[in-house]
């Protein structure tokens, strides 16, 4: 009988130590973390700013202002919408924005997640097909895409896609026409491979 009792008591102490080690983590974790609480300036559909740092939202990629899409009524400025978006959803609530101390993008921006309460505005707009699924919400990217909402509801180019292109033909005089197509084109007849 003794012996059961401290097992039993053993087995509790056990279990009290764990939990204790796991609460340990998660206040290590959260020390981490960093949180920022606005106000915040919308720069476009997936960064903010905060009193002069720049804010990306991890996981999804919003149109560049500028890049045109299509839809059943024409073409219009995809970027602008996923702007017109964030801006909605971060002056309609308090937003809180957390991520870890050291994550940044290739720009130098603070990748965070931003939430209102407990909606994550990555989560709505990939839901509202204003953004694309980029590592994260890709639940939300495909009930989108099923919707046809946004983005779904037409034709556009993905943003890394096309945010590649205007820096191809940035860098290349012709583009990618030229680049690609046209000057291999006059270097093959040039050697005179032609009949």
């Amino acid at each position: 009988m003794a012996l059961k009792g401290r097992q039993l008591r053993d087995l509790a102490v056990g279990a009290a130590m764990l939990f204790l080690a796991l609460l340990i983590i998660a206040k290590l974790e959260n020390n981490q973390a960093i949180r920022f609480s606005g106000p915040f300036v919308v720069i476009d559909g997936d960064t903010l700013a905060d009193n002069g740092r720049r804010l990306r939202l991890r996981g999804l990629d919003a149109p560049e202002l500028g890049q045109m899409c299509t839809r059943a009524d024409g073409a219009y400025d995809c970027g602008l919408a996923a702007r017109a978006g964030l801006v909605s959803l971060i002056e309609a609530h308090a937003v809180q924005c957390f991520g870890p101390e050291d994550a940044e993008d290739r720009y130098g921006r603070r990748l965070v997640t931003c939430r209102s309460g407990e909606v994550d505005l990555g989560h709505k707009l990939v839901g509202a097909g204003l953004a694309v699924a980029d590592g994260d919400y890709h639940m939300a990217e495909r009930q989108a895409t099923a919707d046809r909402l946004g983005l779904w509801g037409g034709t556009f180019e993905r943003p890394e896609d096309w945010r590649r292109r205007r820096l191809l033909e940035t860098r290349e005089p012709g583009g990618w026409f030229q680049t690609f197509l046209l000057e291999p084109l006059i270097g093959w007849m040039g050697r005179g491979d032609m009949p």
